[in-house]
């Protein structure tokens, strides 16, 4: 865990210190992605009560460096984290939430994101995952992306490879389009990223990152599996 001292503000506001491990002297983007996943599991447990067993369905999650020195800064590699939840359901169970979180360093506001994920009893996500997509109204329309290759999970890299998981993972895709991204666009830093996350993408075959950074530092991405989209993603990158 990189977050301690966590306080809750109100029954749905949770605040947290936050400290990247020590090889972490450069944050990356991702690093800070990792942070605000961090505390929104823990919010939801603690403040919403969800069952450990349950399973987050990830349907978006994105985030704005603010400040002009993050990432890269080794200032910004602590600080505090805010969130704050928004929950649905029926028949007295919670069935999705929205959350909102902001990280704060010692010069001030570092990045604002959002999260929205739905909630499942383990069993009902077993099901689920049993079960093959059969629609193709994902499949990639575009054909100008300048990058086209399998996702890369970086071995050494323990926040994308420390434990095991059943599916690419998040974390995994967001670290591997900000390699990416900053290999097309050297000397700059990635400011934003959004992700919608439209099907499960298994982690055989390997899927495919397409990608392409506009001259204005656009970025428009999508992971594919079986030519159909899993994640759309877009943001922003910058000096």
């Amino acid at each position: 865990m990189w977050i301690h001292r966590t306080v809750a503000e109100t029954a749905h506001s949770l605040t947290a210190h936050f400290d990247l491990p020590d090889a972490s002297s450069s944050p990356r983007f991702v690093d800070f992605v990792e942070v605000q996943r961090q505390i929104g599991i823990l919010q939801a447990h603690r403040q919403l009560g969800v069952p450990e067993r349950d399973v987050f369905i990830l349907d978006k999650i994105s985030l704005r460096l603010v400040a002009p020195t993050a990432p890269g800064d080794a200032s910004s590699a602590r600080g505090i984290i805010r969130a704050h939840l928004v929950a649905t359901g029926g028949g007295g169970r919670s069935r999705s939430l929205t959350q909102y979180f902001s990280l704060e360093g010692a010069t001030g506001l570092i990045a604002v994101g959002k999260a929205a994920s739905s909630l499942l009893p383990r069993t009902v996500y077993e099901r689920i995952r049993r079960q093959s997509p059969t629609s193709t109204n994902g499949i990639s329309l575009r054909s100008n992306y300048t990058y086209s290759e399998p996702i890369r999970i970086d071995p050494d890299d323990p926040l994308v490879s420390d434990h095991p998981s059943d599916h690419l993972t998040a974390i995994q895709t967001i670290a591997d389009v900000e390699r990416v991204a900053l290999r097309q666009t050297p000397s700059t830093n990635v400011r934003s990223l959004k992700l919608t996350f439209q099907r499960y993408a298994e982690l055989e075959p390997s899927p495919t990152l397409r990608l392409k950074v506009s001259g204005t530092g656009r970025l428009v991405a999508e992971v594919t599996q079986h030519d159909i989209r899993r994640i759309k993603i877009t943001g922003s990158v910058a000096s």
